[in-house]
């Protein structure tokens, strides 16, 4: 019964020595270099074509901004005017000076300052009338 016993568990124990760790990382590092290196050049004009036309690039307003929903008491979102693309937070100066309606999905102009220590703070806010 001893042998059958010791038998048993020099199996196990070879079956536990056999088996590899399967979460160990793999050291496969595949293509080193990027595959753009080995491609040719494409000299048929195809790449030209292959760009989409009409596709018009939209030119936003300096300084002209929307007042964004992420506005708090401390600090105003600032979504650029017309296309409303980007999206900027900038905290708000000590002394902020409100003309107008600064109101969530306004247009205004905003001011900016960037003090010594490089932040950027908004110290104006002045409603921009759009013209119809």
């Amino acid at each position: 019964m001893k042998r059958l016993f010791l038998a048993i568990a020099a199996i196990v124990c070879a079956m536990f020595f056999s088996t590899s760790c399967r979460m160990a990382p793999s050291r496969d590092l595949g293509d080193t270099v990027s595959a753009k290196v080995f491609e040719p050049i494409d000299t048929t004009g195809r790449a030209a074509l292959a760009k989409k036309p009409g596709k018009a690039t939209v030119k936003d307003s300096s300084g002209v901004y929307f007042i964004g929903e992420g506005s708090t008491p401390t600090r105003v979102q600032l979504v650029s005017y017309p296309s409303r693309r980007d999206t900027a937070i900038y905290t708000k100066g000590k002394h902020i000076r409100v003309t107008g309606n600064a109101d969530y999905g306004h247009v205004v102009r905003a001011k900016l300052w960037i003090s010594d220590r490089g932040d950027t703070l908004v110290t104006r806010l002045e409603e921009y009338q759009l013209t119809k």
